[in-house]
């Protein structure tokens, strides 16, 4: 029987000349952090998040708890590291470690039966739609408008548009960058608003009826994440449907966003929430609610989710300039998306290859 053997961190980041920004958080790092997950026979499976601080973290609390123990076994190390976890965090840092080694143990097990993670989902499709990320708050409104025309040429058919100028204060500028979006590309595209967080709940109120005359598909993360009051009556007093989820946790989480009635569409991230084991109990909770999801972004992973999930939406992807493939270094083999329709690779696991030579140049030092 197969065995754990060994967990080792690589850290690919790089601090970013011209940092990124969103309405509420200041993105100064580039990069991922990798998981490499290793049995005694020398299978070896692949997870990723983000934080630097996740490597130390799995190395003092999770490694210990998954090290001799059988990789099919999914549920059980799952179980195993959330016990672990429960005095240092059941949330942020400790469930991205949680995730990054949850996916890895999956590659490994898809791996071992000879199966795409699609596959043991129970799913069939491999082209599953995407929508285009157009920029973060820092992107100028010309070249937000000048990427949304380049990306429906290339095949996509929903934008997103990030908004939440002057820390959610200056709405006619937020509405004046949606509405600018919406002109040129016309009212056939659909539009995702995302302003991170950043409104209080009656501002969000006020700026959800203005996108009504947008035509507006989704506004995502109206408010706070911890405000899930406050998101519930954005979501009772305006006809735009509601997404949240994306900074929430496991599937305690899902429960309040879906017992509050705050959303309409669940946006966990599989790198936080849990990774493919928890994100499996988020998917049959939404499903009890009758609600749609569509995974914050990691299409590499999220894609083989929403091929099994009758409710599922779309996937997040930022797309990368003509010629050139994200985190080509990290996976040789990373899937374009084609006429805004990404395909999961066939091969078993997670069906990807990385680039182990790479890595091994950022490996984390030993805690």
């Amino acid at each position: 029987m197969s065995k754990i053997k060994d967990v080792e961190i690589f850290l690919p980041v790089f601090r970013q000349e011209n940092p990124q920004y969103d309405s509420s958080f200041i993105l100064k790092y580039r990069g991922r952090v990798v998981a490499r997950v290793i049995t005694d026979d020398g299978v070896e499976g692949y997870g990723m998040t983000f934080a630097d601080p996740v490597a130390e973290y799995i190395q003092k609390i999770l490694k210990e708890e998954i090290v001799g123990k059988d990789p099919l076994a999914f549920e059980d190390i799952w179980n195993a590291m959330y016990t672990q976890i429960r005095s240092s965090g059941r949330k942020g840092v400790a469930l991205m470690g949680m995730s990054a080694i949850d996916i890895a143990i999956w590659d490994i097990r898809g791996k071992i039966l000879g199966q795409p993670i699609y596959k043991l989902l129970g799913g069939v499709n491999r082209l599953i739609p995407a929508y285009a990320s157009v920029g973060f708050l820092s992107m100028p409104e010309d070249t937000v408008l000048e990427k949304s025309l380049e990306y429906v040429e290339d095949g996509y058919s929903m934008l997103k548009i990030k908004v939440g100028y002057d820390l959610g204060q200056n709405l006619r500028a937020d509405y004046r960058r949606v509405e600018r979006v919406r002109r040129a590309v016309g009212d056939d595209i659909h539009i995702i608003v995302d302003a991170n967080g950043i409104y209080d709940a009656a501002t969000a109120v006020r700026f959800a009826r203005m996108l009504e005359t947008l035509d507006v598909s989704l506004f995502e993360e109206p408010t706070h994440a911890d405000d899930i009051a406050g998101l519930a009556r954005v979501r009772a007093m305006t006809g735009v449907p509601i997404a949240a989820g994306e900074n929430e946790y496991t599937k305690y989480g899902c429960r309040d966003l879906l017992c509050a009635d705050a959303v309409d569409v669940l946006q966990f991230d599989i790198t936080r929430a849990g990774g493919f084991t928890e994100m499996t109990k988020i998917i049959a909770l939404s499903q009890a609610f009758n609600k749609k999801i569509a995974p914050h972004f990691w299409p590499q992973f999220s894609a083989h989710l929403l091929s099994a999930a009758q409710n599922g939406l779309y996937l997040e992807v930022f797309p990368t300039p003509k010629g050139v493939r994200e985190g080509e270094n990290i996976i040789t083999n990373q899937p374009p998306v084609v006429k805004g329709q990404y395909e999961i690779p066939d091969g078993p696991g997670l069906g990807l290859d990385f680039d182990y030579s790479y890595l091994s140049r950022y490996k984390a030092p030993n805690y």
